[in-house]
């Protein structure tokens, strides 16, 4: 039994893996097709229909430049980096749940015993921690990629990036937590289900709460308006100049990856996750459609990170610090009074004005 268990986890791990790195590849593909729409230009159209093929052409790509190593580079390190970013992305993923429970397929039950599938790796009761805890070790990735390249482009770009991500998770982790004194859960399913009736952010401190979240997640995944880390005008692609080939490709696959795992955090922390209206879920379908609508939001906020790239210029550095440390940080330890008040005090009341 053990063994059955094992492998329907494998299988579902695999799968999981598969999507993922398809999803981050079409992701690119979108981004530049929009970018085109925005700079009246067509974008990729030439590999495969509509440009369909052109993911596949870049990995090729990826996989077949010639392996560089810059000299005088500390070499361990230099390897070292990008696999964690990387890494760090993927792990992320093991606690998302993306739905409730399917019925296994006939051919699972079969091979493995196992009657219900659930949309998720992983239900530690920590899970918010877990998610923090691996978004705070992907800075490491950066860090060492600018040390380690012996070039001060890089390291300039590795030191802004690791202030920055640093400085930033402070009213990112203040914002999770007005969630978390909402619902009295660190469980992302728990959290999940709680908006069944009301969604985090139709609360007055989810609301001020999500605009502090998201302002902070465009930090931490070194988007426009806050790539400082990378700013071309200025340290030519910073952090990782001196990276070609699949180790750079690493590193772009893991900042898509980054986007997609907020996006979804998003949707689960402020705008109901999975759960679905007017009773839908509640049908012998019902974890698909939660699905579907889960994957609709995500795609909504996936669209979101490349409309503001292509919308807002690049803040300063000294901007950048400053509207962390001097208003996000004030108001996220407000928002956090005022969760503890709302939650004692008025969450009721403002439920039933809901319901």
């Amino acid at each position: 039994m053990e063994l059955a268990l094992l492998l329907a986890w494998a299988i579902k791990a695999i799968s999981l893996f598969f999507i993922i790195l398809t999803g981050c590849a079409y992701y690119t593909l979108a981004e530049r097709k929009f970018a085109g729409f925005i700079q009246d230009r067509p974008g990729p159209n030439r590999a495969g229909p509509l440009g369909l093929f052109q993911p596949l052409a870049d990995g090729i790509k990826f996989l077949m430049k010639e392996e560089i190593f810059p000299k005088n580079v500390s070499k361990g390190m230099y390897l070292l980096a990008p696999t964690i970013s990387m890494t760090c992305a993927i792990m992320a993923w093991a606690v998302m749940p993306f739905g409730g429970t399917l019925p296994s397929p006939a051919w699972l039950i079969e091979l493995t015993g196992v009657e219900t599938i659930d949309l998720q790796m992983a239900n530690p009761d920590s899970g918010v921690l877990y998610m923090l805890a691996i978004s705070s070790l992907a800075v490491y990735g950066i860090m060492i990629a600018g040390w380690s390249s012996n070039n001060k482009y890089s390291l300039l770009g590795g030191i802004r990036s690791t202030a920055q991500m640093i400085s930033y998770e402070l009213p990112m982790g203040l914002s999770i937590v007005v969630v978390v004194i909402m619902t009295g859960s660190l469980r992302l399913t728990e959290i999940s289900e709680s908006q069944k009736d009301l969604w985090n952010i139709l609360s007055p401190p989810g609301f001020i709460a999500f605009f502090i979240y998201a302002t902070s997640m465009f930090a931490e995944t070194n988007r426009l308006p806050f790539d400082l880390a990378e700013a071309e005008s200025e340290l030519v692609v910073g952090f990782h100049t001196e990276y070609g080939a699949f180790k750079f490709a690493m590193f772009f696959l893991a900042e898509y990856m980054n986007m997609i795992t907020m996006s979804c955090l998003t949707t689960i922390l402020f705008f109901g996750g999975y759960n679905v209206p007017f009773g839908l879920g509640e049908s012998p379908y019902g974890a698909l459609i939660g699905l579907a609508f889960f994957i609709g939001k995500v795609l909504f906020f996936a669209f979101f990170f490349i409309w503001v790239r292509w919308t807002l210029p690049r803040f300063r550095y000294d901007q950048l610090m400053t509207l962390g440390w001097k208003k996000m940080i004030p108001w996220a330890l407000f928002c956090v009074f005022f969760a503890a008040i709302y939650t004692v005090y008025w969450k009721e009341t403002w439920e039933r004005i809901f319901s």
